[in-house]
């Protein structure tokens, strides 16, 4: 497909990364020289130097014959100009990254009357993320299908849970049938489990089930955490912003700490119910001060990784159950133990996979619909959800007489208001919604599973 990003920032790499691997024919459209010359070498695609929001530069760059164009620049206005302008020249799908509020996906009016496919805003994508953190204590981290209805959940196996060397092919007989385990991560390695694949203790192992039984699960397993009441946030930057709005739907008692002084009172002033400190909340001692080992929940998102890390480290040797720490530049996870980091929340991979999801689809215009997409285990296996087409080949053949790929799993599948789990002589029919792990070739198509 031919697709145009405008902006070579984070986000505008995150997603060029992903998508230059499945084969797509990218240009980018960045204002400054030698940024656009570094993403050119390592990506190794074309690009132009010029305002996104300009005619001239957007024809040059062919947007009027893309089937996509994102804007990612660092700049709303810029980002709804040149999404109108690649419309109104001929691209089949527009998508604008904004942080405004007035801009904001939760008002649709804006994108209607704008004509643009998509509004996108990683500050709120990632305080919704959030929110399912908090809202699932147990879980290393959680991906939600089925509009809420099922569940994948990573879990840390202790070494004195059941899980601890239980062969997978006793799996259900222990833990419950509607339960599936669909990945395992081993230090460095992950792998696809079959039944021969034994869990051992400090694994992590990625589940599969709906929300009362991965409860009943944490119970049985005794890896049930804590729920969640209070919270403490240091950094009061723009996913604190909308975290904050979300967090009061949902009772939370909160306390953050931000050191610029504009900041804090823009947050008191907007949330009264807050506890807000102007304080550095990086430094240990005031971490003590506010009695961080009394907190069930610690969230650092300041703008500096490190800061965020070591944040988080900190609370998590204080005693606090559960942390999210927000880490743009993921390279720095291969020289941190993640012992200590339980939640990454890492924006530009929100919105990447978001994106990813919707070219899969568009590329498959006539196949089995891609519905939902979500990465883990640092990228390298993806979760996908499909509704199986009429045309699909795996249709009225059980599981045992398809030819699957290596390194895949089929985790659910959802007909009507059943929830299957399924096992060697269940099928998919059409219409049926199936979610997919692999940690193989990247899957568009629900067909794309066959060729084992």
């Amino acid at each position: 497909m031919q697709i145009v990003i405008a902006g070579a920032g984070k986000y505008g790499r995150s997603i060029a990364g992903e998508l230059v691997v499945e084969g797509h024919d990218l240009t980018f459209i960045e204002k400054k020289e030698e940024i656009l010359e570094s993403v050119i070498e390592d990506y190794d695609l074309s690009g132009i130097v010029g305002n996104a929001a300009n005619y001239v530069t957007q024809v040059e760059a062919g947007v009027d014959k893309c089937d996509a164009f994102f804007s990612m620049t660092g700049s709303d206005e810029v980002n709804l100009i040149s999404a109108i302008l690649a419309q109104s020249l001929g691209a089949k799908k527009t998508y604008a990254r904004v942080v405004n509020h007035d801009y904001s996906p939760v008002v649709p009016f804006v994108r209607k009357s704008l004509g643009i496919t998509a509004l996108i805003n990683p500050n709120l994508e990632s305080a919704q993320e959030i929110i399912r953190m908090l809202r699932y204590p147990s879980a290393i981290s959680v991906e939600t299908f089925y509009n809420g209805k099922v569940h994948i959940v990573a879990v840390r196996v202790p070494k004195d849970s059941l899980l601890k060397d239980l062969k997978l092919i006793d799996f259900k007989q222990v833990c419950g049938v509607d339960l599936m385990v669909c990945v395992i991560q081993r230090g460095e390695e992950v792998f696809i489990p079959d039944g021969s694949s034994v869990i051992r203790a400090g694994d992590t192992i990625h589940v599969t089930g709906e929300v009362e039984t991965l409860l009943d699960f944490y119970r049985r397993t005794n890896t049930k955490a804590p729920t969640i009441k209070n919270v403490m946030i240091v950094g009061g930057g723009a996913i604190s912003y909308w975290l904050l709005g979300l967090m009061h739907k949902q009772k939370f008692k909160v306390k953050i700490i931000e050191r610029d002084k504009e900041i804090a009172e823009l947050l008191y002033k907007n949330y009264p119910w807050v506890d807000v400190i102007r304080a550095d909340g990086t430094d240990h001692q005031i971490l003590e001060e506010s009695s961080i080992e009394q907190f069930d929940a610690f969230i650092s998102l300041t703008g500096i990784d490190e800061e965020n890390v070591l944040a988080s480290i900190f609370a998590s040797k204080s005693g606090v159950s559960k942390t999210i720490t927000k880490i743009n530049r993921t390279r720095l996870l291969e020289i941190v133990d993640d012992q200590d980091l339980q939640n990454i929340l890492t924006p530009h991979r929100i919105v990447s996979d978001q994106l990813v999801r919707e070219i899969r689809s568009l590329a498959n215009t006539e196949g089995s619909a891609v519905e939902a997409l979500y990465r883990f285990a640092e990228g390298r296996v993806e979760a996908l959800e499909f509704i199986a087409s009429p045309q699909s080949q795996v249709l009225g053949k059980t599981l045992n007489d398809l030819h699957l790929r290596p390194s895949l799993r089929l985790a659910c599948i959802l007909r009507g208001q059943e929830i299957i789990f399924p096992a060697g002589q269940d099928m998919i029919l059409a219409g049926d919604r199936v979610i997919v792990v692999t940690s193989g070739k990247r899957l568009s198509d629900l067909d794309d599973i066959l060729g084992g």
